[in-house]
């Protein structure tokens, strides 16, 4: 069986047409020049990259015409030579370095500017088992935050200042990260769109500032530094805690849910110390307002600090989750029985 190429080669031949096209198509593609072939995506935070944190280049003129760039090589080579000959060291570094660029492959990866926070958000995932933004929200977007779906007026008006906090928290998010100052979202009513809300803020802040995000929920942090306690853990203690310490974003979910414990109080304590102190950004969500968090821990500490990182944002009294799932039954309905 003849091989592939030489049968191609055969049809060219008698094909005059099929071999100028061909050259045509070499020409074309040889013309231009270096082209990043990675496809762009929403997974990349910068929207350069398909999310895998590096970007393929193709060099086309080398990928098309390697006679040429062999030749290239030759050249340059003896040049590099007439210049050694003539102790000329300028010459040769500029010649060197046209080679060093010649001889490069055709095609090639880079790290994407993503590449780093990806890192990053690995090696957190090694030292904390933590499920991070709930995937329900993970794509959730501060547009996407409805507040008609509110029942009551009072509510609605709610969840608009919410919204409307949250963007221009999101868009002012510099100047709130040099007063190191979070938001604190309260709602006695569980599914009012606390979590929601977070995690959108938490998204617009990675995609617009590549931060990286630690998203835990109250009662997980103890939990954390408890499993350290075991036997052979390769995580330790104070491993734990510089993560909650140093993390650009710090999301608490159900902040005051959690059972107070001294221990919890204390981790609480240094971690909000730490953070308040080097301006990092805690978001947190409660059903307790901030001044009931003494109701909880006795000493003050934890609410000074809270109070100190947070600015309160009231939330609507009113369940969504209810609601969206009324609609996703209606329209359930309609499918199963329609």
């Amino acid at each position: 069986m003849e091989a592939i190429s030489e049968v191609f080669q055969q049809m060219m031949k008698e094909n005059p047409r099929l071999e100028q096209r061909m050259k045509d198509v070499q020409n074309s593609l040889g013309s231009r020049g270096i082209e990043c072939a990675t496809t762009p995506s929403d997974a990349c935070p910068n929207k350069k990259c398909d999310g895998s944190g590096f970007l393929w280049f193709i060099d086309y003129y080398k990928k098309m015409h390697p006679d040429k760039v062999a030749n290239d090589i030759r050249k340059h080579r003896e040049l590099y030579a007439v210049a050694h000959e003539a102790n000329n060291q300028q010459e040769m570094d500029r010649i060197n370095s046209i080679l060093v660029d010649l001889k490069k492959e055709s095609e090639w990866w880079v790290k994407c500017d993503c590449h780093e926070q990806k890192q990053n958000e690995l090696d957190i995932a090694k030292k904390l088992d933590l499920s991070g933004i709930p995937d329900i929200f993970k794509g959730a977007k501060l547009n996407d935050f409805r507040t008609e779906i509110y029942q009551k007026e009072e509510d609605r008006t709610a969840a608009k200042l919410a919204r409307k906090s949250a963007a221009n928290y999101v868009a002012n998010y510099e100047q709130m990260k040099a007063a190191g100052k979070g938001l604190y979202f309260y709602s006695e009513v569980k599914g009012s769109g606390k979590t929601r809300i977070a995690s959108s803020i938490a998204n617009a802040l990675i995609n617009m500032y590549n931060v990286n995000v630690v998203f835990i929920k109250a009662a997980d942090i103890s939990l954390q530094v408890r499993k350290t306690f075991k036997k052979n853990t390769e995580t330790s203690e104070e491993e734990v805690l510089r993560i909650f310490k140093e993390v650009d974003v710090l999301i608490i979910d159900d902040f005051a849910v959690e059972n107070n414990t001294d221990f919890m109080e204390e981790l609480l304590t240094k971690i909000l110390d730490y953070r308040m102190e080097s301006k990092n950004i805690t978001l947190i969500t409660s059903n307790i307002t901030q001044n009931d968090i003494n109701n909880l821990y006795k000493d003050g500490r934890v609410k000074s600090r809270v109070k100190k990182m947070c600015y309160e944002v009231i939330m609507p009294e009113e369940s969504i989750r209810d609601e969206e799932a009324k609609r996703e039954n209606e329209s359930l309905e309609r499918i199963l029985f329609g």
